[in-house]
């Protein structure tokens, strides 16, 4: 704690300096005032439209997204799943049939397919969780 509370002041310190350093460099009758600027954007309809505007775009676009993840998850299911999908039939067929000697040749396929569209899913599941970092908010 002291160790933060000495960065601190050291960074009070510093402001200070640099507030007196400016202050030397202004032409006399210039008041520092003049140089002070407010932090907090002014309120007017136009800021707030656009910024509604980009927030609208946002949940879109992560509702899409959501939806995708969805969908992929359900074909994989499909895909791969462990009830009525493709994998689980072509694993059940019975001898000499055409869904047998599909089953020798494509269930690899039919994994690695799989995993790269689960590995894909995974992919946007971390975009999605990062929806609501400030830090991509106008990305």
């Amino acid at each position: 704690m002291i160790k933060f509370k000495n960065r601190f002041l050291n960074t009070l310190v510093e402001q200070d300096n640099e507030k007196s350093a400016m202050i030397s460099t202004l032409d006399s009758g210039t008041d520092p005032s003049d140089f002070d600027v407010s932090a907090e954007a002014p309120e007017n309809s136009q800021n707030v439209a656009v910024s509604q505007a980009i927030s609208q775009r946002n949940e879109q676009m992560t509702t899409q997204l959501r939806g995708w993840v969805t969908e992929m998850e359900e074909f994989l299911q499909y895909l791969n799943g462990t009830e009525n999908s493709i994998q689980t039939a072509l694993a059940a067929a019975e001898p000499d049939t055409i869904l047998e000697r599909m089953k020798t040749s494509e269930q690899r396929k039919i994994a690695r397919v799989a995993t790269e569209i689960a590995a894909l899913a995974e992919s946007f599941k971390g975009y999605l969780s990062q929806t609501n970092n400030s830090q991509f908010k106008y990305v």
